[in-house]
């Protein structure tokens, strides 16, 4: 295998697939990236096993010198590639004795390689699954609007993950972790006769996320048992580039989300409406104090006005007054307020809509003028 190919077109396509490799992996060859070269295309493939990520290229007359395939340590090749001139043109081959050497100017770099054929993939070949077309930049926005409800560690499994639903015309994002709750939800098309629903694990969010535009081109979600296809066209800044085609595969995690509609509190009779930013700004001021490890904040409502204190075991304490929309009676409740802070996060209204039934139950967190967005928050117990 032979190839020669400007650093930016090398690092561009590496940049796509790297993030799916993991720097420590107890089989060897997941620490690299398999690179094939043909006529017409290089591709790069990462993996971890769980999330796949293939970025492919088409190659300019002549600049595949030999066809073939490898594997190559994914961190050093992009590090060496990164550290170059910016104009540098790479010469990569692959020697018999199956080394791989990149030369480019005055330099040159030996790296050891592993056979192609090793290298473990997902079976992606499988077509069989439920359809689902949306834009690329609706299926970020579901994503950014609830990633951050998210279990990090926990032995519910099934809480570390992104739930994606299919019902009729609508895809719908939710996670949880047990205190709170994030829903979001848009339109889109499917061929689903029934309701469709599928975990995807933390880590394939997070490259969705990044790799995801803000564009409306349509995309084409394939949901099958296990695995979630996804294939994306990502422009170059160099409009003379051709497109990079990514394809994102990944398993699902197999487990029974909990029934999230018994979650969202029904029947609230007291409603609060609140400035969005004097709520944020007050509420990162006020739990500077708040204890460090428990992060309570006591939101105290009367009638039109909410009074936010928080203290911690050094005997300091903070008090801030706020002007809102309240008319019912008065009431207590202690939040965790980084809970509070990521809900305000990823609301993007002018006001927000707090919908509250008892001191001791679920809040319903809404903007007044964003109906696809769900939010509740636990209060913590006195």
């Amino acid at each position: 295998m032979r190839l020669k190919i400007a650093k930016e077109s090398l690092v561009n396509v590496l940049s796509h697939v790297v993030g799916a490799v993991e720097r420590r992996h107890t089989l060897n060859i997941l620490s690299n990236v398999k690179i094939q070269v043909t006529e017409q295309a290089l591709t790069i493939t990462g993996s971890d096993l769980e999330v796949e990520l293939v970025a492919s290229t088409p190659l300019n007359e002549g600049a595949c010198l030999q066809a073939g395939e490898t594997t190559v340590p994914a961190r050093k090749l992009v590090d060496i590639c990164k550290s170059l001139p910016n104009a540098a043109l790479i010469d990569l081959q692959i020697t018999e004795d199956l080394r791989c050497i990149l030369k480019s100017g005055n330099s040159r770099f030996v790296l050891g390689t592993l056979p192609a054929e090793d290298y473990p993939l997902l079976s992606t070949e499988n077509s069989q699954g439920t359809q689902v077309q949306v834009t690329e930049r609706e299926l970020k926005r579901l994503f950014e609007k609830t990633s951050f409800a998210m279990a990090v560690q926990d032995v519910r499994f099934y809480l570390t993950g992104t739930l994606l639903e299919i019902d009729q015309n609508q895809l719908r994002a939710v996670t949880t972790d047990g205190h709170r709750l994030a829903l979001c939800e848009t339109l889109a098309s499917s061929d689903a006769t029934q309701l469709v629903q599928a975990i995807v694990p933390r880590k394939a969010v997070s490259e969705l996320q990044r790799l995801l535009s803000i564009e409306d081109n349509q995309l084409a979600l394939l949901i099958g048992r296990e695995l979630l296809n996804v294939t994306l066209q990502i422009p170059q800044r160099d409009k003379e580039q051709a497109n990079i085609t990514v394809r994102i595969s990944t398993k699902l995690i197999d487990g029974k989300f909990p029934d999230y509609r018994r979650v969202i509190p029904r029947g609230g009779d007291k409603m609060v409406t609140i400035a969005h930013d004097v709520f944020k700004q007050s509420l990162q001021r006020v739990s500077i104090l708040s204890n460090e490890k428990l992060r309570g904040v006591f939101l105290n409502f009367s009638a039109d006005s909410l009074q936010l204190r928080a203290n911690n075991p050094e005997q300091d304490e903070a008090v801030e007054d706020l002007a809102i929309q309240y008319a019912n009676t008065p009431m207590e409740m202690s939040f965790n307020a980084q809970y509070i802070l990521e809900v305000l996060g990823v609301l993007d209204g002018d006001d927000v809509l707090m919908t509250m039934s008892e001191a001791n139950q679920s809040v319903l967190v809404q903007d007044p003028l964003q109906q696809d967005q769900t939010y509740v928050v636990m209060p913590m117990r006195v």
